[in-house]
């Protein structure tokens, strides 16, 4: 179970990361950064959303799927940091260059792998019984996917997170 909803966690920003249209600068670079991840080539992933940022700084889903990259690659500290860029631009610019979604589906993915980032924390905090950490975590989780939740109701991977935390280790 653990493994479908880690995997679920990872795969639907690419779901949702598909056609775009190249009309800012950064995205094709963005365009081939997915397609580069789609077939799990993160070091060209990561270099193409590197390059999307070069060019426009200000592209909130390359700083978004460059914090997924991250995620994959187990480097927490630059997902985080990178994912919060992303969705701090989100909010402020309230626009995607996702065809056909909007600016509130991309902030519900953000926080939604905010929460897994968190998430990954409580699942270390209780592997070392540490169950205090555990607990903060969990909350800390929850309230993030409580945000993506509110942002995109329709947010079925936040939504089956979300139920998924509420009951772990209840």
């Amino acid at each position: 179970m653990r493994t479908l909803f880690l995997s679920l966690l990872l795969v639907f920003p690419l779901i949702f990361s598909t056609g775009c249209s190249t009309t800012d600068p950064g995205e094709n670079e963005f365009n081939k950064g997915i397609e580069a991840e789609r077939f799990d080539k993160l070091d060209l992933a990561q270099q193409l959303f590197e390059e999307a940022l070069q060019k426009n700084p200000k592209l909130a889903e390359a700083h978004i799927n460059l914090g997924l990259i991250y995620i994959k690659k187990n480097n927490p500290d630059r997902a985080w940091e990178e994912t919060t860029t992303g969705l701090e631009i989100i909010k402020e610019t309230k626009t995607t260059i996702v065809m056909g979604g909007t600016w509130q589906e991309q902030a519900s993915l953000a926080y939604n792998n905010l929460a897994k980032i968190v998430f990954d924390r409580a699942i270390e905090a209780y592997e070392a019984s540490d169950i205090e950490a555990m607990k903060q975590h969990k909350d800390h989780a929850l309230s993030l996917l409580e945000q993506a939740v509110e942002l995109s109701p329709d947010n079925e991977l936040a939504t089956n997170s979300l139920a998924y935390i509420q009951r772990w280790q209840n």
